[in-house]
């Protein structure tokens, strides 16, 4: 009798802790399907800043999820680009490299992690090119070990064929050598299905963008 007594209670309490582990799961989905309507309603930097603050507050509760910190890495990555004061970007833009190591801590081996790394450091080269061209070599590193952790993610050649669009051609960069790699992106993106709902899927429409200023 002991022993069923044991076993029954055995069983509640694993059902308890995966009752409690399906809640806790479907709130964080809730919380992220929330904070990417907040990107995609998202009109200027005041929005942008305001969804990297709710992933902040996010990534605080569920500390072990690096899907918050990289939405918030992202959400100030596009509030600096939608600013026009170069100090202001910097900001935004320090902000999302301390945030997007904080999601590489929790998921080194994430190819879209070290995408998004590689994007925040091209764009802290623009803010000063001259002073800043070691930027140049950390950004492709980050897209290179990008590549070699998942080849097929598009998002690596649109953020390739962006950072060589804007490159001058003097220093191997501008439209004609941007085009092909664009065009890999546009195929890539044509053809790919994020793992669920609350992974990457950015970037289609910013590849067609540039693709329509190569021709």
């Amino acid at each position: 009798m002991k022993k069923v007594i044991n076993t029954i209670g055995l069983f509640l309490l694993l059902t308890s802790m995966n009752s409690f582990a399906q809640t806790s799961n479907e709130k964080f989905q809730q919380a992220v399907l929330k904070g990417r309507e907040l990107l995609k309603n998202a009109k200027g930097t005041e929005d942008f800043a305001k969804s990297a603050n709710y992933f902040e507050r996010v990534a605080q509760v569920e500390s072990k999820e690096w899907l918050a910190p990289y939405y918030a890495a992202y959400s100030n990555l596009v509030a600096g680009l939608t600013s026009s004061d170069n100090a202001v970007k910097d900001q935004y833009w320090d902000k999302a490299l301390i945030e997007v190591d904080q999601a590489a801590a929790l998921s080194n081996n994430n190819s879209e992690i070290y995408a998004l790394k590689g994007y925040i450091q091209y764009m802290k080269l623009s803010v000063d090119p001259q002073n800043r061209l070691s930027f140049m070599t950390e950004s492709a590193g980050s897209l290179a070990t990008a590549k070699s952790l998942n080849p097929e993610n598009p998002r690596i050649y649109l953020i390739m064929g962006q950072n060589t669009f804007y490159t001058p051609e003097a220093f191997g960069g501008g439209k004609e050598k941007a085009k092909p790699i664009l065009e890999a992106a546009a195929a890539k993106f044509a053809i790919f299905k994020p793992a669920n709902e609350l992974e990457p899927s950015w970037g289609a429409e910013r590849t067609s963008e540039l693709l329509a200023q190569c021709k």
